[in-house]
């Protein structure tokens, strides 16, 4: 089997049980690690979902407070959104991080240099499946594999109920391949903006 490289999955939206509950226990299936991309305003009510994924050795990341198109709001906004985040990821959480991802990617040169004069990496995404389209895991599936490449970030929303089922189709594929699955933190630079 042909070394293909690395591919990190990554959620967005979490902590979001069931659904996270039912993508760690694919994860865990697997053992696939992975990077969860979290929203404060879910940490304030699901900070026990938060530190399963903590304590299953999944990376965290910061996904914003509330959701905000943040090409779109005030760089004030911007850092509440990302600085009360990060807040409640330390105190509730105990995580530290570095990494953050704006909601749907979006941004401009204004904010993105904003949030890189904050000290974080932008972490974007390589592909998007699309998965709350569905119409099923089988479908979201087919989506992954035909756009699966070297050192690639692909993004998944773990409240979608057909992503667990999905990944216990692609990750097994991806395998077969030859990919290795990774946190966001090891790909390096690759998939990131900064």
């Amino acid at each position: 089997m042909e070394d293909q490289g690395r591919m990190a999955l990554t959620f967005d939206g979490a902590p979001n049980p069931p659904g996270t509950v039912d993508v760690l226990e694919a994860l865990r299936r697997h053992s696939v690690k992975a990077t969860f991309f979290m929203e404060g305003h879910r940490l304030e009510k699901e900070a026990s979902t938060a530190l399963r994924v903590k304590a299953e050795g999944h990376e965290i990341g910061n996904h914003s407070y509330s959701h905000p198109m943040f090409d779109e709001i005030d760089l004030d906004v911007a850092r509440m959104e990302i600085e009360h985040t990060d807040r409640l990821l330390r105190e509730k959480v105990g995580v530290e991080t570095r990494w953050f991802r704006p909601p749907a990617g979006q941004l401009n040169d204004r904010v993105r240099d904003f949030i890189r004069d904050l000290g974080y990496d932008i972490a974007l995404w390589s592909f998007s499946i699309k998965d709350w389209e569905g119409p099923g895991p089988t479908e979201v599936a087919g989506r992954v594999l035909a756009q699966a490449r070297p050192d690639s970030i692909c993004v998944f929303h773990d409240r979608i109920p057909w992503v667990p089922e999905t990944l216990d189709i692609v990750i097994p594929e991806l395998r077969r391949r030859g990919f290795r699955f990774v946190k966001v933190s090891e790909l390096g630079r690759r998939g990131l903006v900064r």
